[in-house]
């Protein structure tokens, strides 16, 4: 008995990489410039964290797309 429904499968994969790696490397590459940035000018702290709303932005987004795109899979009829 063999797996028919490759493609199918590679592009559920596919779909869930990009909706987990996107986020990942934004955060990441935002993180690592705030790090620096606190690290150039400790004085400015402050005014660096309040800047950290972009990334929960970013990560809810890709979150509700998440949830959105598994909604999606649910209620779609593959057969």
């Amino acid at each position: 008995m063999g797996f028919k429904y490759w493609l199918q499968g590679l592009i559920v994969i596919a779909g869930f990489a990009i909706l987990i790696g996107i986020p990942c490397f934004i955060i990441a590459f935002w993180g690592s410039k705030m790090l620096n940035e606190l690290g150039n000018t400790p004085s400015k702290s402050a005014k660096i964290h309040v800047s950290v709303w972009w990334i929960y932005l970013v990560a809810f987004l890709f979150l509700f797309l998440l949830v959105g795109y598994g909604a999606f899979l649910y209620n779609s009829n593959i057969q």
